[in-house]
């Protein structure tokens, strides 16, 4: 008996202890922000011991069946410092949990492959991302480039124009090429997007490059422009060699990654934003006020006529109020909605945007709409489908260089104040007395026209070939297709004063281009965890690339009455250009990931282009990084840093010669009426190769567990050798020049970021950002002598970009007088100065900074604001070089200009002439005064936004989720020294070497908005 109760007794303990063992406990509970009580959204719960997990719903509140009494979770959410919290089965519902935000975002997913991802912890590179709420979190701006202005680190962002929709270039860690392309790589939802600038044609009208460069300056916009910033959930931007060199031969302007919003199962949510604006000027630079004296000795005896007309009438006109002081409209309506279900999702929005300029008919119009759709077709195979459709129509006036004098600006730059070339009563403009065209005239009859339509369509599929515990192996296909029209037409009319005199009046022109890109990408990937400390990830795949570019350049004169189609002219010239490429390469990448203390990555790209001397040849750009994470080490001792990480990366990629640089041109030639071909005095190489740049970069990561700062160091070294050059060749050959590889040089630089949260309670929160950074470069090998750019200026007398061996890839030189071993002015024999051409200056800026703000007051007011300052970087100022020629500049008649007195002296000047005299004096002899300090202080952004509460809106029976109201501005103000119109201006666009010169541009303008944002 007393062994049997033994036995059911042991029989009891075991039933118990099995019971204990197969114990389950459901766990609810919701998940807020520690500081301001929000509900987190799609918050992740994870369970390590038996890998189940959950996402937080649309009220924040989470479900999830745990093991056993008791269980340890792990809740993490982007943006936020990561929890581990004990649940016990006694006390499992209806909890409370809280996360604390984390500036430095560890938990951020960031893109290392074509097709493979790394928490920002364990990154070995850096890479900046900018999130939707960054992007348009101050306020919103036009186009997608002008929205990143102050918030990349190592970006350097310009306009070339303030025109509506104009270009905006990106550099990113300096210059990568002299003579072939330096814009990034876009990469939009898997899509290769097209980002080519277009010239317009109205060089025919300008002659821009008929003198001083050859290089066209026509204001084209980067097609980056057509994409809707609010379409954006993220963007990741590779900056170097060392992560972008599994982008290979297209990469060495850096990458930049752009993901569309995606659809969220659920019940359909919508979102609805209306922002209404104005737009003003940024900056006057003023004119000259005259005396009747001054008049004529400015523009002779019919000046002072004119003058003393208009000073009988009381009647001075201020021009640049009459040319720049519209107060241009601005309007955007964006509709958006999200559903699904567990297996599909859709995301669909659609916006209407109309922006008036600060020139009358001047304005840029945007329609777009997109379709994201996401389906799981099974367990093992899903299928992303995106899909986009953009109409725009810009028109941006004449503006920028010209030798004609056909230009708005270059036409007010001969238009003095005592002059009136507005229309009679019956519409009639007069001629401008001094100069060939009335640029109000031209504003008002003249018409230019930029019709885009586009379309972008990708897929992008996974499937699960092999999954278990250890083992995960995934196929990936991305096919993109990126296609659009470009059509640009020019109307300049015969009664313009231009026109009338011209001898052909009448002059159309038309650009038609069509540009198709196809890109696909398919890839293995295999993960393979041999333990809980170990995880290897390889992927291995082909990718493929071809671009279709048609352009058709019609220009006609002489044209018939009031017609506007091409056949309706007497003159007709046509000039086709054609762009084909072929890209094809595969690429291997292995990381090992120790126990996310040790991270090892290894890759290798190989890629040939029909642009390449040989087409069959493969070039090969490998990459490996390393990063440490010290700080989960089990000797690390340092409980209030959360986080400390050293890495260091290496990697190569290429740029590609421009199209038909390998091959020798003909051009048709007609003699005695035969039709025939010539060759061009440029002759082609055929053993060109891509430009190679090799790059390495270190740097730490740091961060407080507090969540309260984290700090980004990163140093880089960026090699490019092989560079495209053009050399002279004898004249026994035939020809001029031809291209070639040769030569080297560097960038280096530091970046730093800062990133802190100064107070953080339920009533205010303050988070700071601090950007900063600053590159040098040398030219170090040039087998060629030193040469001025092309497009980099106007020649030595004005000052212009030259490279040179040993010196800065952006230095300015000019003709300046040369000083003695004693510092004073060097005389020839005959006691004439001797004029020396020299360094006078630097495009490339001493350093930049941003600061960005986001303070939260009291759960609903927001205040938003980027302040950006660029130290040093000069820019060649031609605009007050035209004033001063056409006796117009505001300070003409002062005399406070300070010039150095050798210069004086070399110039004949006492140093008591006015300002205008002294700059006149020294053409040709100094070009100093002509490159100025462009350095600047400007508010990027600033915004203020309400967020209506809930409560609220739920006591008036108002289905909505939420609701803001607020007003924003951007380019606010701008501190500076430089003379013109705007220290950020690009006369010959996105140039690779020769930014920064100003010649008459569309002035630079500022906006002020208001918002309505609604979601329900």
């Amino acid at each position: 008996m007393k062994s049997r109760y033994k036995l059911f007794f042991m029989l009891g303990i075991c039933l118990l202890l099995t019971q204990m063992t197969y114990a389950q406990f459901t766990a609810t509970g919701t998940i807020f922000d520690a500081s301001t009580g929000d509900l987190l959204v799609g918050a992740n719960v994870f369970h390590p011991e038996t890998s189940q997990g959950t996402t937080t719903d649309a009220n924040g509140k989470f479900s999830i069946e745990l093991p056993g009494q008791s269980a340890t979770v792990r809740i993490s959410y982007i943006g936020y410092v990561p929890r581990n919290v004990t649940i016990n089965a006694s006390s499992a519902t209806n909890l409370r949990i809280e996360l604390t935000s984390d500036v430095a975002n560890l938990e951020e997913v960031v893109v290392t492959g074509l097709a493979s991802t790394v928490k920002r912890s364990n990154l070995a590179n850096s890479v900046s991302s900018v999130s939707a709420d960054q992007l348009l979190g101050g306020s919103p701006t036009q186009t997608i480039s002008s929205n990143l202005y102050g918030k990349v680190t190592g970006a350097e962002i310009s306009a070339n124009s303030g025109a509506p929709g104009g270009g905006i270039s990106i550099r990113l860690r300096g210059v990568t090429s002299i003579n072939g392309s330096s814009q990034p790589l876009y990469i939009v939802d898997g899509v290769y997007y097209n980002n080519d600038a277009i010239e317009t044609g109205s060089n025919a009208v300008t002659a821009a490059a008929a003198a001083g460069s050859t290089t066209k300056q026509e204001n084209p916009v980067n097609r980056i422009a057509d994409l809707n910033p609010e379409d954006i959930e993220s963007i990741e931007i590779l900056k170097g060699a060392s992560a972008a060199a599994i982008y290979g031969q297209r990469a060495s302007g850096g990458v930049v990654i752009i993901q569309t919003k995606r659809g969220t199962p659920g019940t359909p949510q919508f979102s609805l934003s209306q922002r209404v604006g104005v737009t003003t000027i940024s900056n006057k630079i003023g004119t000259r006020d005259f005396d009747a004296d001054e008049a004529e000795a400015a523009f002779g005896p019919n000046g002072r006529t004119l003058y003393e007309e208009a000073a009988a009438a009381n009647r001075f006109i201020d021009y640049e109020e009459q040319l720049y002081g519209q107060e241009g409209l601005l309007a955007k309506t964006s509709l958006s909605t999200s559903f699904g279900n567990e297996n599909t999702s859709l995301f669909i929005s659609g916006s209407l945007q109309d922006d008036e300029g600060i020139v009358e008919n001047t304005g840029y119009e945007r329609q777009s709409i997109r379709a994201n759709l996401d389906h799981q077709f099974s367990p093992k195979l899903n299928v992303a489908l995106s899909s986009n459709y953009v109409h725009s129509d810009a028109s941006r006036g004449l503006f920028n260089n010209d030798n004609t004098g056909n230009t708005f600006g270059v036409a007010m730059t001969a238009t003095p104040n005592f002059i009136d070339l507005r229309p009679d009563a019956s519409g009639n403009y007069p001629d401008h007395p001094f100069n060939s065209s009335n640029q109000l005239q031209t504003r008002d009859l003249f018409s230019d026209s930029e019709k885009v339509d586009r379309v972008t369509t990708s897929v992008q599929a996974n499937y699960n070939i092999l999954q278990n515990p250890s083992n995960f192996l995934r196929l990936r296909f991305v096919g993109g297709i990126d296609f659009y029209s470009q059509n640009n037409k020019l109307i300049f009319p015969s009664e313009l004063q231009f026109e009338r005199i011209s001898g052909s009046p009448g002059t159309l022109i038309e650009t038609a281009t069509d540009n198709l890109n196809t890109n696909t990408s398919t890839i293995l990937i295999h993960t393979f965890i041999p333990s809980n400390n170990v995880t290897l990830t390889s992927q291995a795949g082909y990718t493929s690339f071809n671009n279709d570019q048609n352009s058709i350049l019609s220009i006609a004169n002489n044209v018939l009455g009031t017609q506007t189609n091409l056949d309706q002219a007497i003159e007709l010239n046509v000039d086709q250009t054609r762009v084909f490429q072929r890209d094809r390469g595969f690429f291997l990448q292995e990381e090992v990931n120790l126990r996310d203390t040790y991270i090892i990555t290894a890759g290798i790209r190989a890629d040939k282009s029909d642009r390449n001397g040989d087409v069959d040849k493969f070039y090969f750009y490998p990459k490996a990084s390393v990063a440490w994470n010290m700080s989960n080490e089990n000797f690390w001792g340092i409980d209030e840093i959360s986080n400390l990480k050293l890495r260091a990366a290496f990697g190569q990629t290429g740029n590609l010669s421009t199209f038909g640089a390998k091959f020798t041109s003909l051009q048709p030639s007609n003699i005695a009426g035969l039709g025939g071909v010539l060759l061009t005095s440029t002759r082609g190489v055929e053993d060109l190769k891509p430009e190679r740049q090799t790059e390495i970069e270190a740097g730490f990561d740091a961060s407080l567990r507090s969540g309260f700062a984290s700090l980004e160091v990163t140093a880089y070294h960026k090699e490019i050798q092989d560079m495209l050059l053009q050399r002279e060749l004898e004249p026994s050959t035939g020809f001029d020049f031809e291209s070639f590889n040769a030569g080297s040089m560097w960038n280096r630089g530091v970046e730093v970021g800062l990133n802190l949260k100064p107070l953080n309670t339920r009533r205010f929160q303050w988070t700071s950002s601090i950007n900063f950074w600053k590159n040098w470069s040398k030219v170090t090998d040039l087998p060629v002598p030193a040469f001025d750019v092309s497009g980099g200026g106007f020649g030595t007398s004005l000052g212009i970009y030259r490279i040179e061996e040993g010196e800065s890839a952006t230095q300015i030189v000019g003709s300046d007088p040369q000083l003695d071993d004693n510092g004073s002015l060097a005389l020839d024999p005959n006691g004439n100065p001797i004029i020396i051409t020299k360094k006078l200056g630097d495009g490339e800026a001493d350093f930049q900074m941003s600061l960005s703000n986001n303070l939260r007051l009291f759960r609903n007011l927001n205040l938003n604001f980027i302040l950006h300052w660029k130290q040093g970087g000069d820019n060649i100022n031609l605009t007050q070089l035209l004033y001063d020629l056409n006796g117009t500049t505001a300070d003409y008649d002062d005399t406070d200009l300070d010039i150095a007195d050798f210069r004086l002296q070399a110039a004949g000047l006492t140093g008591d002439e006015t300002n205008a005299q002294k700059r006149l004096s020294l053409l040709g002899i100094s070009a100093n005064h002509f490159v100025q300090d462009a350095s600047y202080l400007r508010m990027r952004e600033i915004g203020l936004y309400y967020d209506v509460p809930l409560d609220f809106l739920a006591d008036f029976g108002v289905g909505m989720r939420k609701v803001r109201v607020g007003a924003s501005a951007t380019n606010l103000f701008t501190i500076t020294p430089y003379d013109s119109y705007d220290p950020e201006v690009s006369n010959f666009g996105n140039q690779p070497i020769g930014r920064g010169v100003d010649v008459s541009p569309f002035p630079a303008s500022k906006q002020f908005y208001l918002h309505l944002n609604i979601d329900f």
